[in-house]
């Protein structure tokens, strides 16, 4: 589905036209589930401000740091990473896969493969030779392989030789531990092999969460001997900067070192000299989004339930538009379809700092769950009416928060204005309301991690015409001697002189 314009106050209509792809969440996906397995999650590639997760895997008789790849679908392994090893069984047939512009080139080799304490299976996964560029996508800086977790699926194996359905290791293992998983990652990385976080096998648990994407069923029918439906890696989710919002189909990709927005945001965005082209094809990159700017993620006719901003490194962001023209035949088969289907959206990996995000390969559901180290409430949050407006006020000394989300409802909780303030708390005045109309203001904080709880002002504040408290008004004179002009009437005035005084015309 191509993406639509929408203010925030079409929001509402347009989610119903999306067909609910993306829900509000009442119950979802809260906390990993403790069993059967819980695996570190460790920052590799560290390369200006970016990093990529990685766990650990056992293939065959080697224990790999593999990419937590939620973008991708599939087992890879690098080169000469399992040489000697005589527990993998090597296969003629050729697998190529490509990531964004990284090439493999390899072929199907069968191993048990083993993540945390749950127990192997043995697996199909792509053996590689070499790959384009030489570094395999991390591969000279701490990775060796790349562990793709996404719903998707893709066999390898030409006409009459033996086909191997290529998916994602973690759903393929045993007693429950492929029926989901949920990452977990609290901080970014400041060196590489550090731990920031957890990989939980088993399909997440039910609670309170923030939001949840549900992607629609492909119609495919169930993986290859498994029970689990096959669904689309995307679902819709809606971003947006001050009043413009896109929705568009969202992958939620851990293996992305920035966020990658299409649609109509090129206010906020610094053109770079020369369009870029998107790794693999169907896209290319004609600008940065600025430093500092806000960018605020809802489910289709839902409220935000995250708004961070934009900075350098991992949180950085790039506006792209579609190619039109179809990708070569080396393209990485995933950017095609995706420049088939139309604008999207890419998370990055700065979704997951600070969130627990649940896969659910049961019922296809992506949750977005609590988030940690979120802001407090601000302090206090002042309303005062003024002239056909009213004025919010807020106080806040905590540390850390880059912005403030400033919203103004009617008494009966109908939304009227949002505006993202950067910065200090700094006093907000809203004018275009109906005169008459009751309202109350309601202030959060945001930092790199996401939006804290809001804090409502005590009482509402009506819009209404309103005279200067103190003095006089200045044009109550001019006024007056105007209707006076008008009534044909003499104003007379004593001048002042030196020998007295005498009447003259104050109007003529």
């Amino acid at each position: 589905m191509r993406g639509r314009m929408l203010t925030k106050a079409a929001l509402v209509a347009a989610g119903a036209a999306l067909l609910g792809t993306v829900a509000a969440a009442p119950a979802a996906v809260a906390a990993p589930a403790p069993s059967p397995a819980e695996v570190p999650i460790i920052a590799e590639s560290l390369r200006d401000g970016t990093f990529l997760p990685a766990v650990e895997v056992q293939v065959g008789e080697r224990p790999l740091t593999l990419l937590l790849d939620t973008g991708s679908e599939g087992l890879v392994v690098y080169p000469n990473r399992l040489a000697g090893d005589t527990t993998v069984d090597r296969t003629d047939v050729v697998a190529n896969p490509d990531y964004n512009g990284a090439h493999v080139f390899g072929h199907v080799a069968l191993a048990d493969v083993a993540i945390g304490g749950a127990a192997p299976a043995r697996l199909p996964f792509v053996l590689a030779h070499r790959c384009e560029p030489v570094d395999c996508l991390g591969g000279d800086d701490g990775l060796d392989g790349i562990l793709g977790v996404s719903q998707g699926l893709r066999t390898w194996g030409e006409a009459g030789e033996t086909q191997y359905p290529w998916w994602s290791a973690i759903a393929q293992l045993p007693d429950g531990a492929g029926d989901g998983h949920t990452i977990r990652i609290t901080h970014a990385p400041t060196a590489p092999g550090e731990r920031i976080g957890t990989l939980s096998l088993g399909a997440p648990l039910v609670g309170e969460a923030d939001a949840v994407l549900q992607p629609a069923l492909t119609g495919g029918g169930d993986y290859p001997g498994s029970d689990h439906p096959m669904f689309a890696k995307q679902a819709e989710s809606c971003w947006s900067i001050a009043t413009t919002m896109n929705c568009l189909p969202t992958t939620v990709d851990s293996g992305e070192r920035g966020s990658v927005l299409m649609g109509d945001f090129g206010a906020w965005a610094t053109p770079i000299p020369s369009p870029t082209p998107f790794p693999g094809g169907g896209a290319e990159e004609i600008a940065h989004l600025n430093t500092g700017t806000p960018i605020s993620f809802a489910t289709p006719g839902g409220a935000p339930f995250w708004t961070r901003t934009v900075a350098g490194g991992y949180r950085a962001a790039g506006l792209y538009q579609p190619i039109g023209a179809s990708p070569s035949e080396d393209a990485d088969a995933d950017a095609a379809a995706l420049a088939a289907s139309g604008p999207y959206f890419n998370t990055g990996n700065v979704f997951f700092v600070g969130r627990s995000i649940g896969f659910d390969n049961l019922t296809g559901r992506i949750v977005v769950g609590p988030v940690d180290g979120l802001p407090a409430a601000v302090q206090q949050v002042s309303l005062s009416e003024g002239d056909r407006s009213v004025e919010v006020g807020w106080t806040d000394a905590q540390p850390g928060v880059e912005s403030y989300v400033v919203r103004l409802k009617t008494t009966a909780g109908e939304p009227l204005q949002e505006r993202v303030v950067l910065g200090a708390p700094t006093p907000q005045l809203f004018t275009g309301v109906a005169d008459g109309v009751d309202v109350i203001a309601e202030v959060a904080a945001a930092n790199a991690a996401g939006l804290g709880p809001w804090l409502a002002s005590p009482n509402p504040a009506r819009f209404r015409p309103h005279l200067p408290e103190t003095g006089s008004d200045p044009a109550a004179p001019i006024l007056v001697a105007a209707s006076l002009a008008a009534a044909g009437l003499l104003v007379l005035a004593a001048r002042r002189r030196a020998s007295g005084s005498r009447a003259c015309r104050g109007i003529r």
